[in-house]
């Protein structure tokens, strides 16, 4: 990274399965930037990730990961790269990486942490003593940001909250079709038994997609009753899910009540496209959007409460149009991918000077 007066060095990105995604990526004809791209261009690093894993040789490597899983061996790999600057995008690894590097002088360290509030991973915090090799720690909701600062005792300094993305230039409105009804995507922290009780026996189709190219997580619609105006969707290119996402009247995001920021993703690209959007008042999501201006949303685990607020929509389309469109303004305005990896730079030159001094 070179800005500043910072000189030059060799920085490591260290991330999740990105083969897999690019593997999918070769068969579509039209796709949004890849966040995990255009850091590695903006980083100037190189990209680690699991796919790597199943192409080393070493020992050490092979023992991490048969013991420890694959997010260790992974910060395994990473730390015998001997860089100079490591961005890692997930705490799994970014917890192991730290500790490595307690054994390494001269290195900047920064790390986005999802969910460092899980009772497993603040144990590790504390007992092995990371704060000291983690130069800058990114949250993307306030709740998590103020554990950190709060419980774990974090520098204040370090600590940064930020908005997601989305690719604006990708998600897109598209022409008035709201053939579609009512669209839920995602996989992660999901509450799919609350939507379908919710809609049940209403007279508007539902689509449903329930994956995701991140989540490792159960899916919610399995093993259960599925109602009549309901469809599970699975195997979308990203033109289809755009073209979901334009034909709906509404999405619809039902998560779970937890104090990550799940269902982002989906969130910012429904109102990239300019749709309406209804979202669980999780306690990680919450100020990721603008409850009554941006989004309407609802208590966790009612469905009876998202029944009532899918019902307004429908009865009320203009002001929903409205709050779609300020919602697209809304992401223009702050919550792009240019405006995350600006951010992002940001953080990580600071982290690399107040290293140097």
């Amino acid at each position: 990274m070179k800005k500043r007066g910072i000189p030059a060095r060799r920085c490591l990105l260290v991330t999740a399965d990105t083969e897999k995604i690019l593997e999918r990526l070769s068969q579509e004809d039209e796709y949004p930037r890849q966040d995990f791209l255009e850091l590695a261009r903006v980083l100037n690093a190189e990209i680690i990730s699991y796919s790597h894993l199943h192409r080393v040789s070493s020992f050490t490597v092979r023992l991490a990961r048969r013991f420890l899983g694959s997010a260790a061996a992974l910060a395994v790999l990473g730390f015998m790269q001997k860089a100079e600057f490591y961005f890692t995008t997930a705490e799994n690894a970014g917890m192991v990486l730290a500790f490595l590097l307690k054994f390494r002088t001269g290195v900047t360290h920064v790390m986005i942490g999802h969910r460092i509030s899980a009772i497993k991973k603040r144990f590790f915090f504390r007992t092995l003593g990371l704060l000291n090799r983690i130069d800058a720690l990114i949250c993307y909701s306030e709740s998590q940001a103020a554990f950190a600062r709060n419980r774990l005792k974090f520098p204040s300094s370090k600590v940064y909250r930020i908005d997601f993305q989305v690719d604006e230039k990708f998600f897109t409105p598209g022409s008035p079709d709201d053939s579609g009804g009512i669209v839920s995507v995602g996989r992660e922290l999901r509450d799919y038994p609350t939507l379908f009780k919710a809609v049940e026996g209403l007279s508007i189709p539902v689509n449903v997609v329930a994956s995701s190219p991140w989540s490792r997580r159960r899916d919610q619609t399995q093993d259960r009753p599925i109602p009549e105006n309901v469809t599970l969707r699975s195997g979308l290119t990203y033109l289809e899910l755009r073209d979901l996402y334009r034909s709906a009247v509404l999405v619809v995001v039902p998560l779970q009540d937890v104090d990550s920021p799940a269902g982002v993703t989906s969130i910012l690209e429904a109102q990239a496209v300019g749709k309406p959007v209804i979202v669980s008042r999780s306690p990680g999501i919450i100020d990721s959007i603008q409850p009554g201006k941006t989004a309407v949303t609802f208590t966790c685990e009612r469905p009876n409460e998202l029944r009532q607020a899918i019902l307004w929509v429908m009865e009320h389309r203009k002001e929903a149009e409205d709050m779609g469109a300020l919602a697209r303004q809304a992401v223009l305005e702050g919550k792009t991918l240019d405006h995350f990896l600006d951010r992002i730079k940001g953080i990580c030159e600071l982290a690399e000077r107040l290293r140097d001094r």
